[in-house]
């Protein structure tokens, strides 16, 4: 099931005005696919992120119980929605507002893990430990979330392992391979400036460029989202604007594609879309497509020198377009992979 951004919301209303205190499958699906949905539109938030992850885990406790659980279980999971609701429909995003609800909804999520611990008849686990059980017999609250930074994917935690410690009679594992660079010297690559930093960005990954007005710029920050029928012109063809696959598009399939608006990370890069930025870029690799918003970003191309790899984030390395000449590249393909949108035109 997909349900759009609207209607996740709206079902959220519904299922917190509901005076059916139950978790019936029938109600957990649709509550899943709006989870799945506002966690795309959360996804530079990493609180409100966090606070979606907490609440979807009630929803797989109730799933896999397959009965009815607690009150109090009903009563996180309606209150964390009406935070979800409220963060949506309120234009002003304050970071210090979401790290502070984030830290009240965890408290109360610590004390559900207890409450389920305690009727196992298991001591609780701290928060952020990682369970030593399989993935098939652990809890949802087994996946651990950390109140220092608010982590936005509980499922990715990894247990860290000491890379010198081997098990006696194991042979030494192999050097890895270096990850091929994502472009070749050669290849053409522009300047970019994205808040207040100088970077480079791949001539072949952008699709397209269109200034940005601060009225737009404010509704895209609000929304994260760029509607693409917003980029066409009155007597142009948005397609015919477009590079890339996206320039093989009908006109008609184009204008309804929704991309998300995406924020690179790293090299003191902010976790929030510039609001002084005055131009717009989609960008694209392959199927993926999504946007980013800069400051500024040359003209002309110019020929890639040499680039090494000195990873930092969406950072690849410096990228040397000239003797005197050097910035920073981004991954776009990364960046893509983590906040893009996949598209497989029919």
């Amino acid at each position: 099931m997909i349900l759009s951004l609207d209607e996740s919301i709206q079902k959220l209303k519904t299922e917190i005005l509901s005076q059916d205190w139950s978790l019936s499958q029938k109600k957990i699906e649709p509550l899943q696919a709006a989870f799945t949905c506002l966690k795309n539109r959360f996804n530079t938030r990493k609180n409100a992120l966090a606070i979606l992850t907490m609440a979807d885990s009630v929803l797989l406790y109730a799933q896999k119980r397959q009965n009815q659980i607690p009150p109090e279980f009903i009563d996180f999971l309606k209150e964390t929605m009406a935070h979800v609701v409220t963060m949506y429909e309120d234009g002003k995003f304050d970071p210090d507002r979401d790290a502070e609800l984030f830290k009240r909804v965890y408290g109360k999520f610590a004390r559900l893990k207890e409450k389920v611990a305690a009727e196992k008849g298991a001591p609780p686990r701290p928060a952020g430990h990682a369970a030593g059980s399989s993935a098939g017999e652990s809890e949802p609250w087994e996946e651990p979330v950390s109140l220092d930074d608010a982590t936005t994917d509980l499922a990715r935690a990894k247990t860290v392992r000491n890379p010198s410690a081997r098990v006696p009679g194991q042979a030494a594992p192999k050097a890895t391979e270096a990850k091929p660079l994502p472009i070749q010297p050669g290849a053409m690559i522009r300047p970019i400036t994205v808040g207040k930093l100088s970077l480079a960005i791949a001539e072949e990954h952008i699709a397209l460029i269109k200034p940005l007005s601060p009225k737009r710029r404010k509704k895209y920050i609000q929304s994260s989202q760029i509607p693409l029928k917003d980029l066409g012109g009155w007597l142009r063809r948005l397609s015919g604007q477009m590079k890339g696959s996206l320039a093989l598009l009908k006109n008609g399939k184009l204008k309804k594609l929704i991309l998300p608006l995406m924020i690179p990370r790293g090299m003191g890069l902010t976790d929030i879309p510039d609001e002084e930025a005055t131009m717009l870029v989609v960008v694209s690799n392959g199927h993926w497509h999504g946007v980013i918003l800069c400051r500024r970003l040359e003209q002309e191309a110019a020929p890639l020198l040499s680039l090494a790899r000195a990873k930092n984030g969406d950072i690849v390395g410096p990228a040397r377009l000239g003797e005197d000449q050097e910035l920073q590249l981004l991954n776009i393909s990364q960046l893509l992979e983590r906040e893009g949108f996949l598209f497989m035109p029919e």
